[in-house]
């Protein structure tokens, strides 16, 4: 596997926090098998498979659940996408997804989709920014470094001089596996909620998030030293009950089936816990603004 190496002192100050310390985005690429990751990030992603010994396989659904959503949206005539807390645009990411999409139905060049993601994390969105400049198209995807959780009506302005974004379009919001890695004192439902209020009618909201629900005593216990394993990293969170997620997507409509294990959303077959979702340990689900 090849990595990425910064030496420290050609890194930006603000930069190196992230550099210093585990990222929770790197360390979803290297569970995922990407490249894009220090040996800080797979030392803390081993740390967290002896917690979780199938994390890999629930990033794996959950990318799943992800290429779903956009291949939906894409059938549903949607071609703006907005990738919130998007980590690393590699390995089956929204706009990877929407190319093949488009190559297997082409049309006109016009009707391909648009991409932003965007990521607080500097050194993330630095090095998305020069993923998508080599194996991306510049006139439709963008990397931009925002944090909608902390300020979410600042990003609306960010979004629309990228030269990719059209503010009055109906989006596509994704919002995948992100937000347990906000604590409530970060007040993350009031942020999505002014996100929510933002969009055109008849945009989507499409949300991951790891659940406490249905865990068994032991999985319980697992999931608490997940969560003082990521006190560690760049983005400490918590994890939430199904109620709690449900309140992420507000007034909006759900989407059939609704909000359910990630593997149970609309599957096409090549998920991994088939017979077993809830030990996905993710809850997901898709909802449309009237």
């Amino acid at each position: 596997m090849s990595t990425l190496r910064h030496p420290i002192a050609a890194v930006p100050v603000e930069m190196r926090d992230s550099v210093t310390t585990p990222s929770a985005a790197r360390v979803y690429d290297w569970f995922l098998g990407g490249a894009h990751n220090w040996e800080i990030d797979r030392a803390f992603g081993q740390r967290v498979v002896d917690i979780i010994p199938d994390i890999k396989s629930y990033t794996r659904e959950n990318r799943r659940f992800l290429n779903r959503v956009v291949r939906h949206a894409l059938d549903a005539g949607f071609r703006q996408f907005l990738d919130i807390g998007s980590g690393l645009p590699t390995v089956g990411n929204v706009h990877e997804v929407a190319e093949l999409h488009w190559r297997s139905a082409p049309g006109a060049d016009e009707d391909r989709a648009r991409v932003v993601y965007v990521d607080n994390d500097p050194v993330v969105q630095s090095l998305g920014g020069l993923i998508l400049d080599r194996e991306g198209d510049p006139r439709r995807h963008h990397a931009l470094r925002a944090d909608p959780i902390a300020d979410p009506d600042g990003l609306w302005p960010l979004l629309a001089r990228t030269g990719v974004f059209d503010l009055d379009e109906p989006t596509c919001l994704l919002m995948v596996s992100m937000l347990h890695f906000s604590k409530d004192s970060e007040h993350p439902h009031e942020s999505v909620a002014a996100l929510r209020e933002r969009l055109p009618a008849g945009s989507l909201l499409a949300v991951s998030h790891w659940t406490t629900s249905d865990a068994t005593e032991q999985e319980q216990v697992a999931n608490e030293r997940l969560v003082e394993a990521y006190e560690h990293s760049t983005h400490p969170g918590q994890l939430r009950s199904s109620a709690e997620i449900q309140d992420f997507f507000g007034d909006f409509e759900m989407l059939e089936p609704g909000l359910v294990y990630a593997p149970s959303w609309r599957p096409d077959g090549h998920e991994e816990f088939t017979g077993d979702p809830e030990r996905s340990r993710m809850l997901a689900g898709v909802a449309r603004k009237r």
